[in-house]
């Protein structure tokens, strides 16, 4: 493997295992079709959990990070709860930040710091308490419980009736704060000009601030405005002269791999476009299968971060290639590595301006240096 390539790995393992490690022990990992995880059965490490129906009875050192349909929480979490399913249920404790996406969240236990939820229905039961902020992002919410800080969050309807020790910043179509609801603090609301609030006024301690959200009419046909001569260029020079830093570092720390790269694209460059269309497409699915087996977690995370450094170099080993054909023929001679890559970001950038032609060429562009560069990482057949 070379230099560059270690680099950016060795960074990323780092950075990886900064975020997932435990200050504990090591970390465990379980995935099943129904899994239950006993009381009594305390686990001293962190825990990657995937499955359908997940009941956690055990109490858990570490962080939980889960993956599923339907999952239970009823343990002690000491550490933060990271997961994606379709449903979730918080009865226990967790003294860390409870992060979530899904279906469907209730809490019915102890946060004792963050929640943060991005899900269609988000309830917080009348003796859940959460007490740091709650940040969501909702199609409908029920507050019943009570939040130590402040809340904050968009909603198609939010309805509180709990207590709130700050301040609340709340974006809702229908935004209900009922007669039993308390919040300390001030209430900022956002919603549409014609909506009315259902807001009782013994319920805010502090100021209440209505913002009106008013939309722009879209019915009349915006007038496209075009970039002057001078705004053009200017945009072409600057993204050729990032193409460029980029294309320099390459071929700087990673010489080999450029070249290699270069090479198929001036060999095979039909073949080149079609794979990397086909790795563009597939990428997606490959990274869900991966984060669907427990084991293939830290694997689709190493994978995405590897392909999003490639969707952004891929064009770059194209416009070498566009360099150095560009320069072949005008100077006869075989220009530097350094001079194809700035004469061939700046051709590429130029093309690119044009409308629809532009865009179509830069897009095959794109997929060539793609294709070449994912197979280039593969071992060449033997004569």
């Amino acid at each position: 493997m070379n230099k560059f390539v270690r680099l950016f790995s060795l960074f990323f393992a780092f950075i990886f295992l900064l975020l997932i490690s435990s200050p504990v022990q090591a970390v465990q990992f379980k995935s099943g079709t129904n899994l239950n995880l006993p009381k009594g059965e305390n686990l001293d490490e962190s825990l990657f959990i995937s499955g359908e129906q997940i009941i956690i009875d055990s109490d858990i050192t570490g962080d939980l990070f889960c993956a599923g349909q339907s999952i239970t929480i009823n343990g002690s979490i000491k550490g933060d709860v990271l997961c994606v399913v379709q449903d979730i249920k918080i009865n226990g404790l967790v003294d860390g930040n409870v992060r979530v996406a899904g279906q469907t969240v209730e809490v019915s236990g102890t946060v004792n710091r963050n929640l943060n939820a991005l899900a269609q229905t988000l309830t917080l039961k009348k003796l859940a308490a959460v007490k740091g902020d709650i940040f969501f992002g909702v199609q409908s919410v029920d507050l019943s419980g009570t939040a130590g800080r402040d809340l904050a969050g968009a909603g198609e309807t939010v309805t509180v009736s709990g207590s709130l020790f700050r301040n609340a910043t709340v974006n809702a179509a229908n935004l209900n704060i009922s007669d039993t609801a308390r919040i300390r603090g001030d209430l900022d609301y956002y919603t549409e000009k014609d909506r009315a609030a259902s807001i009782s006024s013994q319920s805010v301690v502090g100021q209440v601030r209505r913002h009106d959200l008013i939309y722009e009419d879209k019915s009349a046909p915006e007038k496209s405005e075009s970039l002057s001569p001078m705004s053009l260029l200017s945009k072409v020079i600057f993204g050729a002269l990032a193409f460029f830093i980029i294309a320099s570092v390459l071929i700087y720390f990673d010489k080999s791999r450029t070249e290699k790269v270069i090479n198929r694209i001036q060999e095979k460059p039909v073949l080149s476009g079609f794979i990397g269309l086909a790795v563009f497409v597939t990428f997606p699915l490959v990274f869900i299968l991966l984060i669907m087996t427990l084991l293939g977690i830290p694997l689709a995370f190493v994978t995405l971060f590897v392909y999003f450094v490639a969707l952004i170099v891929a064009s770059v080993y194209t416009s070498i290639v566009i360099g150095w054909n560009f320069l072949k023929l005008v100077n006869k001679k075989t220009p530097t590595p350094f001079l194809s890559a700035l004469a061939g970001t700046f051709t590429l950038g130029l093309i690119a301006s044009i409308p629809v032609l532009g865009w179509l060429i830069a897009l095959i562009a794109f997929f060539t240096g793609l294709g070449a560069l994912f197979t280039s990482f593969l071992p060449e057949k033997t004569k």
